[in-house]
């Protein structure tokens, strides 16, 4: 029995030309092979419905625990439909991938994309179609990639589903996003940059968060929101010894591929998190071997030019010129900086602290 309701599609077969249909075949066969017993959750995302099937359980309760904040009752009709098909054999004939370009290789995952078209290629054991104009997509995945619900959400459903969120307006951008005063900053960098550790920090003292890793950008009346997007934090161990805080934290998750542990934040820090603020700084972070901290202002060229690292554009052809957009508003709407974070915790806390009062004060002015 199929518990939710699902959206009709056309069920006409597949091309190499990556019809308007292009997932629809995919489904059929998903439904085929697996029968009817589904497991459909709907979530609301900054006013942007995803509906995500699966025939899985397990994957179904990994997506829900990803996207629970947004969890909400089934709708007929939801702005990104999303169907992920678990098997023991990941059959070629399943879902094709046709001659396409290439858009993205990060060796665990490929993407692909031929006109309206986008495929996700894990090399772990997933395919999966998204059709960038009728936000669908739907795929296959076999079943050993349940091991690990970050496989799940981070490898099989996130790419393709950020893609879609960015047709319909929200654009993900790889940053922690803190909130003080009703302003968000933004503290942009790769993994190990120290992100997590001056949320943390920042957290202890009484601020905000919008998330720990991935904050939502919309433009709004000329201006720049971000908009949470509140996973639990990831921490490596030698954050864990740095903070004695955590010590309380009761379990950690533990992600060997990715080296982390996570947690739930408002174990620690209960009403910490906030759901949007304008970005008033944002902060380029990178880890140093002195004590001490240091911060230089960046121009709004420069501050651009960084952030588009971060904004996830490598699969993006349809959206390009309007992610630049929100971006160059950004860069133009906050004031940025670049900070070489010293090991001094304290020290660290009261920069970051004098770099948000400079902007207020100028604000004031």
């Amino acid at each position: 029995m199929i518990r939710g309701a699902i959206r009709k599609t056309d069920c006409s077969s597949m091309t190499k030309d990556c019809h308007p249909d292009a997932g629809a075949e995919q489904v059929r066969l998903g439904k085929k092979r697996c029968g009817a017993d589904l497991v459909v959750n709907t979530f609301d995302v900054h006013g942007i419905t995803t509906r995500a099937t699966t025939n899985d359980p397990r994957a179904a309760e990994a997506l829900a625990t990803f996207l629970e904040p947004f969890a909400v009752a089934p709708l007929a009709e939801v702005d990104i439909d999303f169907h992920l098909f678990f098997v023991d054999d990941l059959a070629e004939e399943m879902s094709p991938v046709p001659e396409a370009s290439l858009l993205y290789d990060w060796g665990a995952l490929k993407v692909y994309h031929r006109h309206a078209c986008r495929f996700l290629v894990v090399e772990r054991g997933a395919r999966v179609t998204a059709d960038v104009e009728q936000c669908t997509a739907a795929g296959f995945a076999a079943r050993n990639l349940l091991e690990s619900d970050w496989l799940v959400t981070n490898l099989c459903f996130y790419p393709l589903w950020a893609q879609l969120l960015k047709m319909n307006g929200l654009f993900p951008l790889h940053a922690a996003g803190l909130v003080r005063d009703g302003k968000a900053s933004l503290f942009l960098g790769r993994s190990g940059s120290g992100k997590s550790t001056l949320s943390l920090n920042l957290l202890r003292s009484g601020f905000g968060l919008l998330s720990d890793d991935t904050v939502f950008l919309r433009e709004q009346d000329g201006e720049v929101e971000a908009l949470s997007f509140p996973e639990e934090i990831n921490v490596r161990k030698e954050t864990i010894e740095l903070l004695p805080e955590l010590s309380r934290v009761e379990s950690f998750n533990e992600n060997e591929l990715r080296r982390k542990s996570s947690f739930d934040v408002e174990e620690l820090y209960p009403g910490c998190l906030e759901t949007a603020a304008k970005p008033a700084v944002m902060i380029f972070p990178r880890i140093g071997n002195a004590a001490e901290t240091e911060a230089e202002p960046m121009k709004p060229t420069e501050a651009l030019s960084e952030s588009l690292r971060y904004g996830f554009f490598f699969m993006d052809p349809a959206t390009t010129g309007r992610h630049f957009q929100v971006l160059s508003q950004l860069a133009r709407q906050a004031s940025s900086f670049r900070l070489l974070s010293g090991s001094d915790q304290q020290e660290l806390e009261r920069t970051v602290r004098k770099l948000l009062d400079s902007v207020a004060a100028d604000g004031d002015n």
